[in-house]
This record gives C-alpha cells, sequence and structure tokens, in this order.
C-alpha cells in the first residue's frame, strides 16, 4: 500500500477530481462556494452553467441610396458598453478558474489550442 509521501513522490496529481463523474457533484458545490466570494460571482458562475456570452455584434450604418447590404461585426474592444466589459471580464476569470482544477497535462493542451478541433 503506497502511503501519502510516496504518491507524491511518484508524481500523482493532487488537484480537485473534477473530472471524475463520481466526484462531480462535491467538485462543484466546492467550486461554487469559491466564485460565490469573487467579484461578478454570479455571472462568472452563469458562464460555467451556460457557456461564454457571444461575442458583441454590431452593424455599421449603412450610407443613403447605397445598395450594398453590410454584414453584422464583432464590436471592438473600444465599443463595448459597460456591461458588455463587465461580462466579458467575468467570462476570463471563470475560464481561469476552471483552469486552476486541470491536470497540468491538459492544461498545456488547452493553453497551445485555440478551438476544440485542434486538440
Amino acid at each position: 500500500m503506497a502511503t501519502n509521501e510516496e504518491t507524491s513522490a511518484a508524481g500523482f496529481d493532487t488537484r480537485p477530481p473534477m473530472l471524475v463523474e463520481s466526484d462531480y457533484n462535491s467538485w462543484k458545490i466546492r467550486i461554487h462556494m469559491y466564485i460565490r466570494g469573487k467579484p461578478h460571482g454570479k455571472l462568472i458562475w452563469k458562464y460555467i452553467q451556460d457557456g461564454p456570452s457571444p461575442h458583441p455584434m454590431i452593424t455599421d450604418p449603412q450610407p443613403e441610396g447605397s445598395t450594398v447590404v453590410l454584414m453584422p461585426r464583432k464590436k471592438l474592444d473600444s465599443e463595448f458598453s459597460d456591461e458588455e466589459n463587465t461580462r466579458e471580464m467575468a467570462d476570463t476569470q471563470a475560464e481561469i478558474i476552471l483552469n486552476q482544477g486541470l491536470p497540468r497535462h491538459i492544461l498545456n493542451i488547452l493553453n497551445q489550442t485555440r478551438t476544440a478541433k485542434e486538440i
């Protein structure tokens, strides 16, 4: 039987077992309590439950007499309202909090890719 010191020396990961289905409920309770203490905790929890908020879009005004139909485009950072900036900040904080519970090798893979297809 391995002692705690032996398992640490062997390199076992001691992070919360958030990806083990049987331990999910206890992890969910701990992470929810942690998030409640953060600024914008409700927005962060909403991100975790529903996924990231869509990037705000804007359609530039169409010039008079123009037959060109303008497509919506993503807003620039300078065009964000205070509410959109707060939501974006909460989304980023939620990603950081969730990444803290991942094993190092999974976190390295996520840091090297932009989309799930690349993994």
